[in-house]
């Protein structure tokens, strides 16, 4: 017994010095950590880093806020032969197809959207002669018009939720005119139903090859070119532009818009359009 009180007394001693030095170096601060296994240096995204990168593709748009689109429209406007019919007889239906790029700017569920967009107003040969004339006065008339526009629509909008809305309002421009119009006078084919003008031909030259309907009361044969308005003839110079409009916008992502149109034209006609967009 004496001799194993003896022994725990020599290890106690042992381990007093090395116990007592450990709480020494604590209470000095110079004690060093227990050895780790080195972590990875990947720091982990905050809550708030996480939040604002979702807020950045975010559809949805904060009030009084302005955000600001570059993109590009196509419109495919239809000018109805009844259109014409209100000022003369014949004419048929003709589709404009028009395109071109736009800037849009919107706060508060208003866009502003300013384009420039082209439009080709070709018709091939059709018969057209004033309400009061006779049969002898039909001519074939073809174009090769295009248009030039200026254009400002102004739209409101009504979400159905973040991404889809309903869209309303009016459009405004100018287009400057330039290409050619052609009218030459023209006679029913022998055999032909003279009430009919869609089947008539065109005159080859004054009484040639009828002197009824190939008159000399003006110079409209094969070559002839209207003149514009600013130099006595009847091909316009500019077309106005003024529509009332609606349709649907589609934005998926905060970058990303894209728009479905409809809208009446009054002095062409209906349109229908699309345009697609991307945020600056």
């Amino acid at each position: 017994m004496k001799r194993l009180s003896f022994l725990a007394i020599i290890i106690a001693g042992s381990l007093l010095p090395a116990t007592a030095a450990a709480e020494k170096a604590a209470e000095s601060g110079t004690a060093k950590p227990p050895a780790t296994a080195p972590a990875e240096n990947k720091p982990a995204k905050t809550t708030t880093e996480a939040a604002s990168a979702a807020d950045a593709k975010s559809p949805v748009e904060k009030p009084n806020t302005t955000y600001m689109f570059v993109g590009a429209r196509f419109r495919y406007v239809i000018v109805p032969k009844f259109y014409v019919n209100l000022f003369a007889d014949g004419g048929t239906t003709v589709g404009v197809p028009a395109f071109g790029p736009e800037f849009t700017l919107r706060s508060n569920r208003f866009e502003y959207v300013l384009s420039i967009m082209y439009a080709s107003y070709a018709m091939d040969p059709t018969p057209f002669k004033s309400k009061t004339d006779t049969p002898e006065a039909w001519e074939l008339v073809d174009s090769t018009m295009k248009s030039l526009y200026l254009m400002s629509d102004f739209t409101w909008s009504s979400p159905i939720d973040p991404q889809w809305a309903i869209i309303y309002g009016a459009g405004f421009g100018l287009g400057i005119v330039f290409g050619e119009l052609h009218r030459v006078q023209a006679y029913p084919p022998q055999g032909a139903d003279v009430n009919d003008p869609y089947s008539y031909q065109p005159c080859v030259g004054p009484n040639l090859p009828r002197g009824d309907f190939c008159d000399t009361s003006n110079n409209h044969y094969p070559g002839y070119s209207e003149p514009s308005w600013a130099n006595g003839g009847s091909k316009p110079m500019v077309f106005p532009w003024l529509s009332l409009q609606t349709g649907v916008r589609f934005k998926p992502t905060h970058d990303v818009m894209a728009r479905l149109d409809i809208g009446w034209n009054i002095f062409n006609g209906p349109f229908f359009g699309i345009a697609g967009n991307y945020g600056l």
